[in-house]
């Protein structure tokens, strides 16, 4: 399961947890497009993984495929957990899809240090948020992320709007993300 996330700036928060089903790649690729197509200019991305163990083959290619296709990608930072399968499977990810600004890191902090080199203000105080959020849950979690959606302001430039979802939901409501259920009834290991 994912969600993809842009709240100020141009922060892009992806997450990743298990189970990555078979089958997500399609619904993951539109969201990514999506939300690339919301930020003006260059993006920032910081990638939690730290609770998946692993992705299905088609995800694999779907991810390698979008790394490819981000010619305006700034810094991006993957924060792996402890499957070693997973940061085997992001090393020749990132290795396929060469990127030097695009790094994998087992330490948060290390994460959070390399993109502070890029970041505003305000996108700093908001990478520090999510990483004391995710801190405060403490160790690994299946359970998805929660967060609200608030529509945009007009008035302020699209790459500073915020929040921004790649999944669609209406105004003042909590939204859940939901990934598509893999032909076994998506219960799978992990």
């Amino acid at each position: 399961m994912y969600s993809i996330e842009s709240h100020v700036g141009r922060l892009i928060e992806v997450r990743f947890w298990s189970p990555v089903g078979e089958g997500e790649a399609i619904g993951w690729r539109r969201d990514h497009d999506a939300m690339l197509q919301s930020v003006l200019g260059s993006y920032i991305v910081y990638v939690d993984m730290s609770d998946a163990n692993v992705f299905p083959p088609d995800m694999v290619e779907a991810y390698v495929t979008t790394m490819r296709n981000e010619p305006r990608l700034l810094r991006a930072a993957l924060v792996l957990g402890a499957s070693p399968t997973l940061s085997l499977q992001m090393q020749r990810i990132l290795r396929d899809a060469f990127h030097p600004q695009r790094r994998a890191f087992r330490e948060v902090r290390e994460a959070e240090s390399f993109l502070g080199d890029v970041v505003t203000l305000p996108e700093r105080a908001r990478l520090r948020e999510v990483i004391e959020r995710r801190a405060e849950q403490g160790g690994p979690s299946s359970a998805q992320p929660v967060s609200v959606a608030i529509p945009p302001s007009t008035s302020t430039p699209p790459s500073l709007r915020g929040p921004l979802s790649a999944r669609a939901s209406s105004p003042g409501t909590v939204r859940i993300p939901v990934t598509p259920r893999s032909p076994s009834g998506g219960h799978g290991e992990g």
